[in-house]
């Protein structure tokens, strides 16, 4: 197998992590590049073929940890989203079911109890859209 060849692979794997940001790709570009430098050293193919799959196993498996926690969906929710559970006054009656209510010093528009009224304390439960949904507490 050619040096060429080597780098080839390497650079395909280089790219293709680029694009996927899996931070497991990588580890196959850097083994395609040492197996690279035994091939110009003169080394047999075997060799570079086994150097290769052996040394990406091992970089994956000693990264496994950061890239999982570098690949990680953030754990930070939305803004509404942290809302949910939270208590809220109700500030004005839009309609039966919809109001604008207050919750943690910002006004939202809310699915309201049909028993609710200005003042009355309400529990948001859920998000549809950009309302709010809530239920009437005790």
């Amino acid at each position: 197998m050619d040096v060429l060849i080597w780098i080839f692979i390497a650079i395909i794997f280089i790219i293709f992590e680029l694009t996927t940001n899996t931070f497991v790709l990588i580890w196959f570009g850097v083994s395609a590049l040492v197996s690279a430098a035994l091939n110009y050293l003169g080394f047999d193919i075997y060799i570079q073929i086994t150097v290769f799959i052996i040394l990406s196993l091992v970089l994956i498996f000693l990264t496994r940890k950061f890239a999982t926690k570098v690949t990680q969906e953030p754990t930070k929710k939305a803004t509404s989203e942290r809302l949910i559970g939270m208590k809220a006054t109700v500030v004005k009656k839009l309609s039966d079911n919809e109001a604008i209510v207050k919750v943690r010093g910002e006004n939202w528009r809310a699915v309201i109890p049909n028993d609710a009224n200005v003042d009355d304390t309400v529990r948001i439960t859920s998000i549809d859209s950009i309302r709010l949904v809530t239920e009437k507490t005790d």
